[in-house]
């Protein structure tokens, strides 16, 4: 079939030469690379060094470690396909610091970065998914941070270190452990600076992870995890960005934390501390009762020594705890959840030694509830979910205002849902497992 494929080829480059001898016009963009990725599709493999530019009517096979070099550029525009290859483990796209990414797909027209195995066949780790290093901050002791995955060295001081663009971008069953606590997550973001723009991005199927931070000043909006194996959000390390309008929705059967907050693992005073802003949270577990499976145990772990602020967050359905909360520094560093609902989880705080959660959750002018039932159309649907508070639903009160910024968007409501506006999580997202 190829060496059909390729005299089909012959064929097309001898006809071309043809019409442009005749003065046939030879400006479309296709015209810019070579007939064969036309024809054939290509293959991405070993160090982008200079600028690569990707075609959305090719389909292109993401094979070994595949790494964007400082000073390099993959540009990857709407509609596009990059499948990581099962047969090649680890497979995984890395940029490194000074390296960008544009990876810009439209709202019709996603980029999807997924598996080679045929659909039906798709697992989690089938390839390793992505990393971008950047230069912004990290609270490790030495200058340069070393990424999990051999995905290499981060960190800085630039906090607008500029990575490139990730937009209306999903990426599946992705994942890759390199040995115990040693993992590729679907999407890492390694010290990446506030010069990157990322938003409207899905994690779908994931071995480890959905979208962890180590670190950076990046801002995060529109950002939808579903089925990831262990956290769906995981920050730490120093991550001092925004976020805004965060969905999951866990895999009943193999899930950890909703989202988990760390400081420094080694230091839980390590500055500068882990002290993002984010408003607008849903985070969906088990079922109703934190029921419907074995395992998506905590809504919010927070611990070693993080800081910041979360708002407008809802926590429902969690097999085990809505809240868990550990550590004396956590407390003492400042961080805070304000304005913020658990509702229909299996119990609401944890059970653990430290009992901080009571205390924490009930700080007075925070605003925070329990709430038996936070009237959502329908979270628990793991094939079309909506997440929209229905009319009478506690959330469409007491929230807080965002900071009026180049950032945050205006909101009178808790969760990532607008009760009277677009679903932003449908059209350019996913939600087959398999």
């Amino acid at each position: 079939m190829i060496r059909a494929t390729r005299m089909a080829l012959g064929a097309l480059v001898a006809a071309g030469t043809a019409a442009a001898a005749c003065g046939s016009p030879t400006t479309r963009p296709e015209a810019t690379r070579p007939l064969e990725e036309q024809v054939l599709g290509a293959s991405l493999r070993g160090v982008i060094t200079g600028t690569r530019t990707l075609h959305a009517d090719t389909t292109y096979l993401l094979q070994g470690v595949v790494t964007v070099a400082d000073g390099g550029e993959l540009r990857i525009p709407a509609g596009t396909v990059v499948k990581g290859d099962v047969s090649v483990q680890p497979t995984a796209l890395i940029v490194r610091t000074g390296g960008k990414l544009f990876s810009e797909g439209a709202a019709d027209a996603p980029v999807v970065f997924t598996s080679s195995s045929p659909a039906g066949e798709r697992r989690p780790g089938d390839w390793g998914g992505v990393v971008i290093n950047g230069k912004s901050l990290c609270n490790f002791p030495a200058k340069a941070c070393v990424g999990e995955g051999s995905s290499g060295t981060y960190g800085g001081g630039d906090r607008d270190d500029d990575s490139g663009v990730v937009t209306y971008t999903r990426i599946e069953f992705a994942g890759y452990e390199i040995s115990l606590g040693n993992e590729l997550n679907a999407l890492t973001l390694n010290g990446v600076g506030a010069g990157t723009q990322i938003s409207h991005v899905q994690t779908n199927v994931g071995l480890d992870d959905g979208i962890e931070f180590f670190g950076g000043t990046v801002d995060l909006k529109y950002a939808l995890v579903t089925n990831a194996s262990d956290d769906s959000f995981d920050y730490s390390t120093g991550w001092q960005g925004r976020g805004q309008f965060w969905i999951a929705q866990q895999d009943p059967d193999d899930a950890n934390n909703g989202i988990e907050v760390d400081g420094n693992e080694d230091d839980y005073n390590a500055t500068p501390f882990t002290a993002p802003v984010i408003y607008n949270i849903t985070l969906v577990g088990n079922g109703s009762g934190g029921e419907g499976g074995t395992e998506s145990d905590v809504g919010l772990h927070l611990r070693r020594g993080a800081a910041g602020a979360l708002y407008n967050a809802v926590v429902l359905g969690f097999g085990d705890t809505g809240l868990d909360v550990d550590n004396q520094e956590t407390l003492d560093n400042g961080l805070e959840l304000r304005n913020s609902v658990l509702a229909d989880n299996k119990t609401a705080f944890s059970a653990d030694d430290d009992g901080f959660e009571d205390a924490f959750f009930n700080t007075s002018d925070w605003g925070n509830r329990i709430v038996e039932d936070a009237m959502l159309a329908d979270p628990y649907n793991r094939d079309a979910p909506d997440f929209t508070p229905q009319a009478g639903s506690p959330l469409l009160t007491g929230a807080a205002t965002p900071p009026n910024d180049d950032f945050f968007t205006a909101t009178d409501y808790i969760g990532a849902a607008d009760p009277d506006g677009p679903k932003w999580w449908t059209g350019w997202t996913s939600f087959v497992r398999n």
